[in-house]
């Protein structure tokens, strides 16, 4: 029974040997880990074994991130709604699902990949993240939490995964472009008379109600950043949600000085929803108590999942700040298809 248990603790290590040399090699190419310690957006110091090679990443931001980084086969699992945007390459897509809006759903698969971090988004009003990071604890799998609140946050996401994936390169070629499309909107922005300045709201329908962006979202930023006024901002008992339920009677009255209504699409709201809803305002006398809508000056932008959506907190945004400062001031801004194609073409390889 000794000589037994011995020859089973033997292959037994052998075999915990061979999943660390599969776990150390990346398409085959084996790599030598080593430990850093990163602060993540919660504030939080993690540990993590790099370069990251088998990686759960439940935020398709981060998806985007990743695969704009070149380290799509550094991935293992991701949310079921990775399916739908359309910037994911097959490659990624076709990774083990293990979850749904940020959460896991199955834990057991999840450790039968053997993944050496969970990337996630630090947002506790839409699921347990205090569950998340217990449980993966336990597991000893490192949890790196993103935050898609500010512009200025998206180079920083890219950055800090890059140091994660091994792809520092990539990371900084994606920064100097960023920073570069933000001081040229700048330039653009700063020769707008004060006189000129646009008073901008946008609204978002979502299942048949009417959404207001409110101020503290990244498109809001992205709106003052081109230099227009956001009129949208609502605190609630110290809360600041970054969409505000509201009815046709309230915004009207609320934001009748608006030169601007800008129109979102959404992950579950059609263009063609919206292209309703922009007629109906169009043609409604009540809704002509807004001065905007009075003079035509409505536009629906795309801040879905499709290929041609710029409108999400992902790098995206490079070419979406582009989107916005055409929408509001059309005069100002240069048209920015070319921009999008440039971008798609060396960030996402997309012709």
């Amino acid at each position: 029974m000794r000589w037994g248990g011995l020859v089973l603790s033997a292959v037994l290590l052998l075999a915990v040997i061979s999943a660390g040399c599969v776990g150390n090699s990346i398409q085959g190419t084996s790599t030598t880990a080593r430990e850093v310690t990163v602060k993540d957006f919660a504030g939080r110091s993690v540990t993590v074994k790099v370069p990251v090679q088998r990686a759960v990443v439940l935020s398709t931001s981060a998806l985007e991130i990743v695969q704009l980084l070149n380290a799509s086969n550094q991935v293992v699992g991701i949310p079921r709604e990775a399916k739908y945007d359309a910037l994911l390459s097959e490659s990624l897509k076709n990774k083990t699902v293990v979850g749904a809006r940020l959460k896991i759903d199955d834990w057991e698969k999840v450790l039968a990949l053997r993944p050496d971090l969970i990337i996630d988004l630090d947002l506790k009003k839409f699921y347990n993240v205090d569950e998340l990071l217990n449980r993966s604890s336990s597991y000893g799998i490192p949890v790196v939490l993103l935050r898609e609140d500010r512009l200025e946050d998206i180079p920083k996401a890219v950055s800090l995964l890059g140091e994660l994936f091994g792809k520092e390169k990539e990371a900084k070629a994606f920064d100097d472009y960023f920073t570069e499309q933000v001081k040229e909107v700048k330039g653009i922005a700063s020769k707008i008379p004060a006189d000129k300045r646009k008073k901008v709201i946008m609204i978002q329908p979502i299942m048949g109600k009417l959404y207001l962006v409110n101020g503290n979202d990244v498109l809001a930023q992205a709106v003052r950043l081109v230099g227009a006024d956001y009129l949208v901002n609502l605190t609630f008992s110290g809360y600041t949600p970054v969409r505000v339920p509201m009815d046709k009677e309230k915004i009207i009255a609320n934001y009748k000085d608006a030169d601007v209504v800008i129109l979102l699409t959404s992950a579950v709201t059609p263009y063609e929803k919206v292209e309703e809803l922009k007629k109906e305002m169009l043609n409604d006398e009540a809704w002509q108590g807004i001065k905007a809508v009075k003079e035509g000056n409505i536009v629906i932008l795309r801040a879905d999942m499709s290929r041609d959506s710029f409108l999400r907190w992902s790098p995206r945004l490079a070419v979406g700040i582009w989107v916005i400062g055409k929408a509001i001031y059309p005069d100002y801004y240069p048209d920015w298809n070319e921009k999008a194609k440039s971008f798609l073409k060396r960030f996402y390889g997309l012709s």
